[in-house]
């Protein structure tokens, strides 16, 4: 692979075929910040969190970009009506966010009811089916007057931020707007559409236990963009098998991996697995933020530490991971008071039931084996609940064993951080069902999510490794990700994109 130099020549290159003078538009229903009110009665911004905002947030170092977000705050309406104020924060023009205002009642019915926990629980296999989804007439309404007309506002948005193009670049992400690029093609039927999904596509045999106005309409959406992009083959292949499944006239070619809609209108089906910024992230890691807290967590934790750092919802199976961490210490009175378990958890989505059950059984959990295996002075887990990127960073940094056991994720990206940043030559626990298992199989231990003593084994193969090993492991995993970073994630999809123009 080339060395990065000639990756970001290559990107530079694809850029320029894409985009010529234009910007880059990239719409997502979170940016990469929001706003809060400032002691002056101004306006703050906060770093976003999560994978996409991680990734995405990068890509302005690489080509012109407005990114267009929801406003999700009462600041970040304040912004939305003036722009001007989000100016002041951005110190690069190549990267402008712009807010859309969207009607609250519908903004509340897209995400709260569709968006999550409707399709986030179904793409993540997460619903215990013989009793939820109940797709009810809340449900209906909750789409027809929530997430259609989220999705139409930010067709108009993006449409507006690019008012002379006829044929705008737009970068559509996530399960928030699958139905954005039928309209934005509507509008402007020359218009170079990108759909980029970084969650998982679960198998077509899910999709039918819901609406088939609902699941029509979205693999409808998604196939009006020129390229539907996926983490991973299995999801792209799973993609087609919707199309084949509820669009009886579109014709699904596995060979070329498209679709041919009866309007004549192709879309490719792709698979990208998205990455990180190496070297952005070590400078975050080297920080001095960083450092500081990093010898801070390490004066107050054993000899060994195992380290998380996740969202706290069910999807990342936190919950399991503390069982295993539980049956390790059981089994293995030795590591007791010598093995400190470090995590760090951002909340999220914490107006939903499932979410804020979930999080009371996490720390109930936590407390039962600072109870059963502590002593005074010394706990064996210690939580972190705050979105603070350096702390996690430092976290990982330290690590003697990584743990990444999520049920089910388009990617995860944390993963590819703990193998850039590590000081310690940390092993990685990583589910098989996470996204970055396909590029990382041949570097971690592999753990089935469900299975704890599984699990439990891995972190204690983790702790026994010798550093000499750990370190073997570590270097190919880091090779992989130096290679395969965001800069080549954007490539393909700028590549493919441009290779469409000249239609």
């Amino acid at each position: 692979m080339s060395p990065p130099a000639t990756g970001e020549r290559a990107l530079g290159g694809a850029a320029r075929r894409l985009l010529g003078d234009r910007r880059l538009l990239i719409a997502t229903n979170r940016g990469p910040v929001t706003f809060l009110p400032s002691p002056d009665g101004g306006v703050r911004p906060r770093r976003g969190s999560g994978g996409l905002v991680t990734a995405l947030s990068q890509v302005g170092r690489h080509v012109p970009v407005t990114w267009l977000a929801a406003a999700l705050s009462d600041a970040d309406r304040r912004v939305a009506a003036h722009p001007s104020l989000a100016d002041r924060w951005q110190t690069d023009d190549r990267q402008r966010l712009r807010f859309v205002a969207l009607e609250r009642s519908a903004q509340e019915a897209a995400y709260g009811v569709i968006a999550n926990p409707l399709l986030w629980f179904l793409q993540h296999q997460m619903w215990n089916l013989p009793e939820r989804p109940m797709i009810d007439g809340s449900t209906v309404r909750a789409w027809e007057s929530g997430y259609v007309p989220v999705n139409r506002a930010f067709a108009e948005a993006a449409l507006r931020e690019t008012p002379n193009d006829p044929a705008p670049r737009i970068m559509l992400h996530d399960y928030h707007l699958y139905l954005a690029a039928a309209e934005i093609r509507r509008q402007r039927p020359r218009a170079v559409i990108s759909h980029f999904t970084h969650i998982p596509w679960p198998p077509s045999s899910l999709w039918q236990a819901i609406s088939p106005a609902i699941r029509t309409g979205i693999v409808e959406g998604l196939a009006a963009s020129d390229v539907v992009g996926f983490q991973t083959e299995r999801y792209a292949h799973n993609f087609l098998r919707c199309v084949e499944s509820f669009l009886p006239d579109a014709a699904v070619d596995y060979r070329a991996r498209s679709v041919t809609l009866p309007d004549g209108h192709v879309a490719r089906v792709r698979h990208y697995p998205i990455s990180i910024d190496v070297e952005a992230t070590r400078r975050v890691a080297a920080s001095r933020a960083a450092q500081r807290r990093a010898a801070q967590l390490l004066a107050g934790s054993g000899p060994q530490i195992i380290v998380r750092v996740d969202r706290l919802e069910p999807a990342k199976n936190i919950l399991r991971g503390f069982a295993a961490f539980e049956a390790l210490l059981q089994r293995s009175p030795r590591l007791r008071g010598r093995v400190t378990f470090l995590a760090f958890l951002v909340p999220s989505r914490t107006g939903l039931r499932e979410y804020g059950e979930y999080g009371r059984k996490v720390q109930a959990a936590v407390e039962r084996i600072n109870a059963r295996f502590g002593r005074a002075g010394y706990r064996h887990v210690q939580i972190f609940y705050e979105n603070d990127y350096a702390q996690a960073l430092a976290g990982l940094s330290i690590a003697d064993v990584v743990l990444v056991n999520p049920l089910v994720d388009g990617m995860n990206l944390v993963a590819k951080e703990a193998v850039t940043v590590s000081g310690r030559d940390a092993a990685i626990v990583l589910s098989e069902t996470a996204g970055a298992y396909d590029q990382m199989a041949d570097g971690v231990l592999p753990v089935a999510p469900a299975d704890v003593a599984g699990t439990a084994d891995a972190l204690a193969a983790g702790l026994a490794m010798t550093r000499h090993e750990r370190a073997e492991r570590l270097a190919r995993l880091r090779a992989g990700v130096e290679r395969e970073d965001i800069t080549w994630w954007l490539h393909r999809q700028l590549s493919d994109l441009a290779r469409i123009v000249p239609r």
